[in-house]
């Protein structure tokens, strides 16, 4: 019997496997903005308060 030539299954994977970095870098850039932008609004409220309370 001859044997049937079969697509690569590699490529969907190898697709699968490119975008993957990329949604990973998203997310920790998203989640690295985040905590930032939470810590320096921390850092200003901390700043008001102070002042507020200065008299």
């Amino acid at each position: 019997m001859p044997e049937k030539k079969r697509s690569p299954h590699t490529i969907p994977y190898q697709d699968h496997g490119a975008s993957a970095p990329a949604s990973w870098r998203r997310l920790l850039s998203a989640a690295l903005l985040t905590g930032a932008a939470r810590h320096i609004g921390s850092l200003l409220a901390g700043l008001a308060v102070t002042w507020w309370q200065h008299d």
